[in-house]
């Protein structure tokens, strides 16, 4: 878990990741140069708890922060799991995602998981599920279009740690959307459409945003905006952090380069491998990558 002046939920959230049934749980914080009250509730949680470790560094930011998680992770543990610190787990949470990443038998193989959640309110007690499901499948190709494991619900084995920890980017890259890249490309991921989280929304009027048609087409368009040109930088950050000892494929090698040529913009808005999970993402994100836009 990566805290930063979290005082208000931390204790609630913390609670209900050491309540999980049916695995050992070991929780790692690191203080992200809290201000408030976050470290003494840490230091306090360490002391009665053995199962709390935490540590204190400078603030660089939530991406960067869990970065550094991923370098001070016991490897002594079988499965990692990142957590923010104002959700609150339900008790099957970790449980869940053992199970379903047991199920593939393969512990060399880097494995990631992730799912659903469902949006509370700030009090938790107004709850809603995600109103829409993904309608493709889980892949490399869609990896490099979009994110959709959430870092809050992502659970890994320890090979697609080491990866991970191995190539950290050197760019602002999101941590949870880098081990999807990263599991996609080189082990398997796996998506859970059910939710084992309480998701807190902060703010009156954010719960019911998430059924709304007209909110989420403005969350769409300004989404669309933040995206200019990142796509095919981080493809790039990709290519560059894992070398030529790792085959990240030809799609990779597209996206990162697409803008170079109106051959290569035209070749990228007709690729089916690249894709968004809902098809009115996927046609606007086909027409932006021939304009050169992402």
């Amino acid at each position: 878990m990566s805290a930063y002046n979290g005082e208000k939920y931390l204790k609630e959230q913390i609670e209900s990741i050491l309540r999980q049934t049916g695995v050992k749980v070991s929780l790692l914080i690191r203080d992200d140069g809290s201000e408030d009250n976050t470290v003494f509730i840490l230091e306090q949680y360490s002391h009665k708890n053995e199962a709390v470790q935490y540590y204190k560094g400078s603030n660089i930011g939530a991406q960067k922060s869990f970065f550094d998680l991923l370098h001070h992770a016991d490897r002594g543990c079988d499965y990692f799991a990142f957590a923010d610190q104002d959700d609150y787990w339900l008790p099957e949470k970790l449980k869940r995602a053992v199970d379903v990443l047991e199920q593939k038998k393969n512990p060399s193989c880097p494995l990631l998981y992730g799912s659903m959640v469902i949006y509370a309110s700030e009090d938790l007690a107004d709850r809603r599920k995600v109103p829409y499901k993904n309608r493709r499948a889980v892949s490399f190709g869609n990896a490099l279009a979009e994110n959709i494991f959430m870092g809050c619900t992502e659970v890994f084995n320890r090979s697609l740690l080491e990866l991970a920890a191995g190539h950290i980017p050197v760019n602002d890259v999101w941590h949870d959307w880098w081990l999807y890249l990263s599991a996609a490309c080189f082990g398997q991921a796996v998506y859970d459409e059910e939710a084992y989280i309480l998701y807190r929304q902060h703010g009156n009027n954010q719960l019911g945003m998430q059924n709304s048609w007209i909110a989420r087409w403005k969350n769409r368009i300004g989404h669309f905006k933040n995206l200019k040109r990142s796509l095919s930088r981080q493809a790039q950050e990709f290519i560059d952090s894992y070398g030529a000892d790792y085959q990240y494929g030809e799609l990779a090698e597209l996206l990162a380069n697409y803008r170079s040529s109106l051959s290569l913009r035209i070749r990228l808005a007709r690729e089916k491998r690249i894709y968004r999970q809902q098809k009115i993402d996927d046609r606007v994100y086909h027409l932006l990558f021939l304009m050169g836009l992402l």
